[in-house]
């Protein structure tokens, strides 16, 4: 039997190892904020080398650094990273580059005596002043431009951003916008109206051939929360249906059609006695009876079921639904214009919205199905048809428009702030009042690192842009006031709402939280135990 063996190590040692390994890190990472032409990855036996530039991927693919020490600080900084992506799809680089300044800064003075933990009281005062101060600064994100110049800023692509922009525009702040690959350099877009769940046919022969299928118009719409398999449980609903005005025609979804249910469908339908469309719905990244109960609101219907209480052999008129109009598939059926009322319709949207506030993204699955309803019970869902040459130039433009996708939802959370770093900077006057507040001057050297680390978007996206010295172009913009960064499509000193270079409050502040824990974990670190 062997025993572990364990070695500590102890600050400032610790400090200093744990700084060494996420700076190594940081650096690539920082190059991706602003302009970049993108660091080249070359892993070992992974043929030729890739351009990256997106922060997260490139911290994704660093596995291992060679020194323990270094090692863990440059995981913790990739965990951060990772988890901002999974949450916002954006920040990575600038919570990496704020949490770098408030590293060096606050090393420094640890070095010269400071406590550390005082230093991250002060820090935290800070914190909670900077995120009102953006707050104050928050607008409601103004129509299309707004919205492409967001999209385009995450992607780095003005043709994709511009697709991006108008879907959100057209289909609201709960778009559900779904990728489909195409094998060849291609973007395009389109919408569909209405609702649309998957399900299959149980008869094909009830569907004639052609891309729309089978249309109802004005249909009464029949939903069961079980198996239909006899006479008994379909003769009412369907004598019902045959009473009804005009005889319009019949949708029914349910979670199984089969044996005599199904062939009694099918033979009134065949003989002309009553047009009849069924769909047996899937349940795919949603819950079969969640879809029925949803269309159930949207229609006005009533589920039939025994949790319900309302059997099959129960059946009334008021329990039917209707729609203006119905398109069944062999792969879904989608239902415009549901008579359901609107203020049950806005109070089933309210409540699955309120749940999707307490899912975490990185729960993928039920954040999707959340999603999913959320645009189906608005009626509408847009349709993304993405191309390019090879697998892997497909897998990185998937990426960047989840990550557009995922700000422009958060822009609507809050609104936006002005970009490029311009929105950290306007906080920087309101640093005062933490530091009034400060009982030990340790604490206000929290402050001040905080402050470091408001300034080091702006510096960074100008470092990259090359051709100016970061301390000029900071003086230029102080002088010019709050809400103005640098172009660096332009070169130059602007109004960063004027141009549209601007960032979603919750993101900002997402990133602002992410870069101050992390640096304050590794600051406040006594000691490093190693096993071997």
């Amino acid at each position: 039997m062997t025993t572990a063996q364990q070695s500590v190590m102890y600050s400032p040692h610790a400090l200093a190892v744990l700084r060494r390994g996420f700076d190594t890190l940081a650096a690539p990472l920082a190059l991706t904020l602003g302009p970049t032409q993108g660091v080249i990855v070359n892993e070992r036996n992974k043929g030729e080398p890739e351009i990256l530039t997106d922060s997260s991927t490139i911290a994704r693919r660093v596995i291992q650094l060679p020194q323990r020490g270094s090692n863990l600080g440059a995981m913790m900084l990739r965990n951060m990273t990772l988890e901002l992506h999974d949450r916002f799809g954006d920040g990575a680089a600038t919570a990496t580059v704020m949490a770098r300044a408030m590293l060096r800064d606050g090393a420094r003075m640890i070095a010269a005596g400071a406590n550390p933990v005082l230093m991250m009281q002060g820090a935290e005062r800070a914190v909670k002043v900077v995120e009102r101060a953006l707050a104050a600064q928050a607008q409601p994100i103004r129509g299309q431009d707004e919205l492409i110049a967001l999209a385009t800023s995450v992607t780095g692509d003005l043709a994709l951003g511009e697709v991006l922009g108008q879907m959100f525009d057209i289909l609201g702040e709960h778009a559900t916008v779904i990728t489909q690959e195409i094998p060849a350099p291609y973007l395009d877009h389109e919408y569909i109206k209405g609702g649309k769940w998957d399900g299959y046919i149980p008869a094909h022969a009830l569907i004639p051939e052609g891309n729309e299928g089978l249309i109802l118009h004005h249909p009464l719409v029949f939903l069961a929360d079980e198996d239909l398999k006899t006479l008994e449980q379909v003769q009412p609903m369907l004598e019902q249906a045959l009473a009804a005005p005009d005889k319009p025609p019949l949708l029914i979804l349910a979670r199984n059609i089969s044996d005599t249910a199904l062939a009694t469908l099918i033979t009134n339908h065949v003989r002309g006695v009553l047009t009849i469309g069924l769909m047996v719905l899937s349940s795919g990244l949603t819950l079969i009876n969640e879809d029925l109960s949803d269309i159930a609101v949207i229609t006005g219907g009533e589920v039939i079921s025994e949790v319900t209480g309302r059997g099959p052999e129960n059946m009334q008129p008021g329990f039917f639904g209707r729609a203006g109009r119905v398109a069944l598939t062999r792969k879904g059926v989608v239902i415009v214009d549901g008579a359901g009322e609107k203020q049950a319709i806005r109070q089933r949207i309210a409540e699955v919205r309120a749940e999707l506030k307490r899912v975490s993204r990185a729960n993928n699955t039920d954040w999707e199905r959340l999603r999913m309803r959320l645009a189906r019970l608005s009626g509408g869902i847009g349709v993304l048809k993405l191309g390019a040459y090879s697998e892997q130039e497909r897998e990185v433009k998937k990426e960047q428009v989840q990550k557009a996708l995922r700000a422009l939802e958060a822009a609507y959370d809050g609104g936006v702030v002005p970009g490029g770093g311009a929105a950290f900077l306007a906080c920087i006057p309101a640093l005062q009042e933490a530091r009034e507040a400060c009982q030990h001057t340790d604490e206000i050297y929290g402050v001040s690192a905080v402050e470091s680390a408001l300034k080091a978007p702006f510096l960074q996206i100008v470092r990259n842009y090359g051709k100016i010295h970061p301390p000029l172009a900071l003086a230029e913009v102080e002088r010019s006031g709050p809400g103005y960064g640098f172009d660096v499509m332009r070169g130059e000193v602007a109004c960063m709402a004027e141009r549209h270079i601007l960032d979603s409050l919750s993101v900002t502040r997402g990133v602002l939280n992410a870069a101050v824990s992390v640096a304050a974990m590794i600051m406040t670190t006594d000691a490093i135990v190693f096993t071997s």
